[in-house]
């Protein structure tokens, strides 16, 4: 009798080589109920974010994951999305012992992120049109940085609406907390790519330690801070 094998969380493999100091987990965006396999297409969503991560984090030993979850879906209180991530900071523990881990959430993936930064490895999230119910906690958050970067005309079920309320909750726990806004933006924040990998591979450099923070002039600021563009930020 044909059993159907049972499906299982993945890392991306490390395309580096060295002693590893910290981890960038990025955790792809994906439904809010789906017992199906993971989203291709999410997972590419991320591609070039994770060849800028590994390209620029190289040099200080920041290895780049990518998180390959069990279902497509959160699926209500399993939170299977969740389960998977600690799964992965339980992993990456074991691979490389006692290093920093930044995690970089889009959507699905988002709500995942903050949703698992209480762990004790976790030194950073970022949200990139993260998915954040009000009923979420912002306890865990606590000590961490955070990053928060959502288009302003987004009204899926993971709204900009969302997200300013959770970061106004949040506020109280981590004062230091910068969301930016995309002008005009929906879900699918595709005309701004490349402004927000840099500003989220420089964040997570940051949080590694690894140079100054982006988001200084947004701390302590609105919540609504417009993303500042590539060129902008050189000057």
């Amino acid at each position: 009798m044909f059993t159907p094998r049972e499906r299982v969380a993945e890392l991306t493999q490390w395309q580096g080589e060295g002693a590893v100091k910290g981890v960038a987990l990025l955790l792809p965006g994906g439904f809010e109920r789906s017992r199906r396999g993971p989203s291709k297409i999410a997972q590419l969503g991320l591609r070039d974010l994770a060849g800028e991560l590994t390209e620029r984090g190289r040099a200080a030993g920041i290895a780049v994951h990518m998180l390959c979850y069990r279902f497509g879906g959160w699926n209500g209180a399993a939170a299977d999305t969740a389960v998977d991530t600690d799964w992965a900071l339980a992993e990456l523990g074991r691979r490389y012992g006692d290093v920093s881990v930044v995690l970089v959430g889009n959507s699905l993936g988002g709500r995942a992120a903050f949703w698992s930064a209480g762990h004790s490895a976790v030194v950073g999230v970022a949200g990139i049109a993260p998915w954040l119910p009000e009923s979420d906690p912002v306890e865990q958050l606590a000590g961490r940085r955070v990053l928060i970067i959502h288009g302003d005309r987004d009204r899926s079920t993971a709204s900009a609406a969302r997200s300013l309320a959770y970061a106004r909750r949040a506020r109280e726990v981590v004062p230091e907390l910068v969301r930016y806004e995309v002008p005009g933006g929906s879900h699918f924040l595709v005309k701004r790519t490349a402004d927000i990998n840099a500003l989220t591979t420089d964040f997570v450099l940051a949080a590694h330690g690894e140079g100054p923070s982006p988001a200084t002039a947004a701390t302590g600021g609105g919540l609504g801070t417009p993303l500042p563009s590539r060129s902008a930020r050189r000057r």
